[in-house]
């Protein structure tokens, strides 16, 4: 095999390859010199690489058949992009400058750590169906390349700088987290974001992506967990719930939040209805504390995506501080409120039937917007223009809207009209219309 000659830059200190006998491999130690791979370089170690102090440089191509030890200084060669190839673990103590680089995991299980976190340039995951397991918080600057890996960030945070939606390139592979680590994006467009969380059940990947599209192009960013485990079991009791709430998936949740903005968002949640069973909406842990059903005016729905998936989509998502959502089955909370079909002015009944108005037992709907129109669809009353709160209506105690039967302060002739009304239910904050006819008599 021909290699291309490297520079290796000798100043104070001592760089040795050494014998490691237990190993049967061997050492390349840095104890304070330069080591420096110009451009197009390749240096080959067959074993591993402890940099304990002073530089290392690698502007060409590097193969750690171990692990990589970084306790002084390395970079990515400056203006270069060198590659460094690691099949052990890679180990971080100190200062490493990606410059424009790519650190390639070629081994079979790996850990990235060390007592520094490490900010790549590049990121790759080689040989398919491998774990790479964080010990210490991650960045990537430009491409996280999984491709067919486990991202395992267990208890950590792995950041994804690059605001680009095509900043994380995949084949098979999934980022997972045990415990309490997260998925970071950053965002920058309306475009939308996927986060590809996952995780290895004995073997058997249970693949449950999140996707983001934000509403607004500025700098934002928002963190993923996937948690395959019974929410109960974390502290949040599916029986513990709001009343249209039915049934909550016992199977697994996500951990959601937004960061550096408040605008709404679009948000998917991915399942397998043949595995995890039929649902109707997204549940979050929130207030109470309870499970609350999210569709609060049927914004949710689901659809089909890439077989055998389904999208649980919801508009209008903003982040409130709580970040369990789960899949849920809800169901639409009867509540004992109507409008009246007829209504009499001039009626000797001047406290209950004089004016047209909700009729509210226990309060439990507050009327947002309430319109009528004659029979040539002219609007005689509008809530929002003529005012006219009912400070004590007939039922209930709330203020509401009512009309008194007059249209530019003239009495409107007998006959029919009709109403449409907007209607908030208290208990679920779900936001209906309501329409019918009324017959005006004098």
């Amino acid at each position: 095999m021909n290699f291309k000659k490297i520079s290796l830059s000798l100043f104070a200190g001592l760089l040795a390859v050494t014998g490691l006998q237990a190993q049967d491999t061997t050492l390349l130690f840095n104890g304070g010199t330069q080591v420096a791979i110009t451009g197009g370089g390749i240096l080959y170690v067959d074993g591993a690489v402890d940099n304990a102090s002073g530089l290392f440089s690698n502007a060409g191509y590097t193969t750690v058949n171990r692990s990589f030890t970084n306790g002084g200084t390395a970079t990515g060669g400056g203006a270069a992009t060198g590659v460094y190839y690691v099949a052990g673990d890679w180990i971080n103590n100190n200062v490493f400058n990606a410059d424009q680089s790519e650190v390639s995991l070629i081994g079979s299980a790996q850990s990235i750590t060390g007592t520094q976190a490490t900010t790549f340039y590049n990121l790759t995951l080689n040989t398919p169906g491998s774990v790479k397991t964080q010990t210490i918080d991650a960045s990537v600057l430009n491409i996280d390349s999984i491709n067919d890996c486990e991202s395992a960030t267990t208890d950590y945070k792995l950041y994804i700088l690059n605001t680009d939606t095509g900043a994380i390139v995949r084949g098979t592979g999934f980022v997972s987290s045990t415990g309490p680590g997260r998925l970071f994006r950053s965002t920058k467009s309306t475009n939308t974001y996927f986060f590809p969380t996952g995780y290895n059940n004995g073997g058997v990947v249970e693949f449950r992506p999140v996707e983001f599209t934000p509403s607004v192009a500025d700098s934002e960013a928002y963190s993923v967990r996937f948690a395959y485990n019974d929410p109960t079991f974390d502290g949040y009791p599916r029986t513990t719930r709001a009343a249209n709430v039915t049934t909550i998936d016992s199977v697994f949740y996500h951990l959601l939040k937004q960061y550096n903005a408040t605008t709404p968002a679009v948000l998917s949640i991915y399942y397998n209805p043949a595995t995890d069973g039929n649902w109707n909406s997204i549940g979050r842990w929130q207030a109470v504390p309870e499970w609350q059903n999210l569709d609060s005016a049927n914004d949710i729905s689901a659809v089909a995506a890439n077989a055998p998936y389904y999208r649980m989509t919801m508009t209008g998502w903003t982040d409130n501080g709580n970040e369990p959502h789960a899949l849920i089955n809800g169901q639409e909370v009867t509540v004992p409120f109507a409008f009246p079909n007829v209504f009499a002015p001039n009626g000797a009944d001047q406290t209950n039937n004089n004016t047209f108005h909700i009729i509210n037992e226990g309060d439990e709907v507050v009327v947002q917007e309430m319109r009528i129109y004659d029979r040539w669809g002219v609007p005689v009353y509008d809530g929002n223009r003529d005012g006219g709160m009912r400070v004590t209506p007939t039922s209930g105690t709330q203020p509401t809207y009512c009309w008194d039967g007059k249209y530019d302060g003239k009495l409107q002739p007998m006959g029919n009209y009709v109403y449409v009304a907007s209607v908030k239910i208290e208990s679920t904050g779900k936001v209906k219309t309501v329409s019918g006819n009324l017959a005006l008599l004098w």
